[in-house]
């Protein structure tokens, strides 16, 4: 086989794993992930320049509710997606933080400090980017807009790099994304929430005291989250607070630990092994030995408790919201309209401009220069075999917004203009970070592979 060919074969392997890997650890790949999510914006992408566009747009308007005697509730169809789906999205993101702060990469501050300060820079460069060239026009409110990276598509573009890249890059830039999550949920409640009804926000708080003690008694079931989360998330809507902050309030009540100590659960599986094994009768059909098949289901039940709630939960919703909800969302919010539009004056627009300076250039900027600083300071350390051209390419590829980037403009712009302007800009400084920081960092594990070949 040629070299092309052991080439194009080693991409397909990481875009699609062998067969002999289960297919629930593909699901959880960050390059599976990123694929679905550009499958379906390219799909958007074509519907809206077709002429499709005016039937799928009437389609993501229509309107989707309940009534109950006198009380009616409905909503489109896009706003069930971005108001209600989108929660489950952001409940998997909570469950992910709240791990990674108790046992992962943000547990020891000496490692979590360099990606924390990294994604602060990386926030706060593109921001102030943006607000100085909008600053006093219609424009300002969408500063929030070029602040996010896109955990799926930067890490899914570092998966195909494989083992050209360190793994301590990988690392960081998993808990920079991370940590840049944290910071776009506060802006999100804080900077984009409507007005506030006090009252449906007492109720949102009363609930969130109710899950907090579910999660106090270790209630391991995921039912009596799912059914207070539900009314939660139901009453953050009404409140003016965006609905999809209740998924990150139902995350941080969900039980952490395990139910069944690992240990006990095998000490108690060995002795139950041993009555399987004397309740055996040869040549007797499986159905006629009641005994096993209680001793089977007994450890199939204790089994299911040896892991925390929050691990269950997040391994069972991660493949439906990176297959389903994230998809979906795409499809909804980024079909923009190109054709018969003048493309010139569409980017030099402030808006236009400031999203793809913002995310382009503050991004890599911002993590790099902050990086940089708090090494020299002496605050942090970089990690082993990461160099500062790898931080540089690591931050460009935090310039993929994205996700979080085409959420927010949605919530800081009430003009249609104003918001096909965002995402267009979004999309385009998307494209142009993903494929620049990619071949940056193809370049410099190149100059590796060399250095070592001589």
């Amino acid at each position: 086989m040629t070299t092309r060919d052991d080439g194009t074969k080693s991409v397909l392997a990481r875009l699609f794993p062998a067969r002999a890997e289960s297919f629930g650890d593909f699901l959880h790949t960050e390059v599976a992930g990123a694929v679905a999510l550009l499958l379906a914006t390219v799909v958007a992408l074509a519907l809206a320049n077709s002429l499709a566009a005016e039937p799928v747009t009437r389609l993501f308007h229509t309107q989707i509710g309940f009534s109950v005697g006198a009380f009616g509730f409905s909503r489109p169809l896009l706003l069930w997606i971005d108001e209600a789906l989108m929660a489950l999205f952001f409940l998997v993101v909570g469950l992910e933080i709240k791990r990674e702060i108790l046992v992962g990469e943000l547990s020891d501050m000496r490692k979590a400090v360099l990606p924390i300060l990294a994604a602060v820079g990386g926030m706060a460069v593109p921001a102030l980017l943006f607000f100085a060239l909008n600053n006093g026009g219609a424009g300002a409110r969408g500063w929030g807009v070029p602040m996010a990276t896109d955990i799926a598509f930067a890490l899914g573009a570092l998966a195909l790099l494989g083992s050209r890249v360190p793994s301590g890059l990988r690392v960081f830039l998993a808990a920079l994304a991370i940590a840049d999550d944290i910071g776009a949920i506060l802006v999100i409640a804080i900077f984009y929430t409507a007005r506030v009804s006090f009252s449906w926000l007492a109720l949102a708080g009363a609930l969130f005291i109710a899950l907090l003690a579910l999660g106090k008694m270790k209630v391991d079931s995921p039912w009596p989250y799912g059914i207070v989360g539900t009314v939660l998330w139901f009453a953050m809507l009404m409140s003016g607070v965006h609905a999809t902050i209740a998924g990150v309030l139902i995350a941080i009540a969900i039980p952490a630990g395990a139910k069944i100590d690992p240990l006990t659960f095998t000490s108690n599986t060995r002795d139950r092994l041993e009555r399987i094994d004397a309740a055996y009768v040869p040549g007797a059909h499986v159905l006629e030995s009641s005994e096993q098949q209680e001793v089977a289901f007994a450890i199939c039940r204790e089994g299911r408790h040896t892991a925390a709630p929050l691990q269950r939960l997040e391994f069972s919703l991660h493949p439906w919201t990176t297959f389903l909800v994230l998809p979906l969302f795409a499809l909804g919010n980024a079909g923009v309209r190109l054709v018969g539009t003048d493309l010139g004056s569409l980017f030099a627009q402030p808006i236009v401009l400031g999203v793809l300076l913002g995310l382009v250039v503050g991004k890599p900027l911002g993590i790099t220069f902050m990086s940089w600083l708090a090494v020299k300071l002496g605050f942090a350390e970089l990690p082993q075999g990461v160099r500062w051209s790898h931080i540089a390419g690591a931050g460009m590829l935090g310039g993929i917004g994205f996700t979080m980037s085409i959420f927010v403009a949605n919530l800081a712009f009430a003009d249609a203009a104003h918001v096909a302007e965002a995402k267009a800009a979004v999309l385009l400084a998307s494209v142009i970070a993903g494929v620049a920081g990619y071949l940056l960092l193809r370049l410099v594990g190149r100059r590796d592979e060399g250095a070592c070949e001589s």
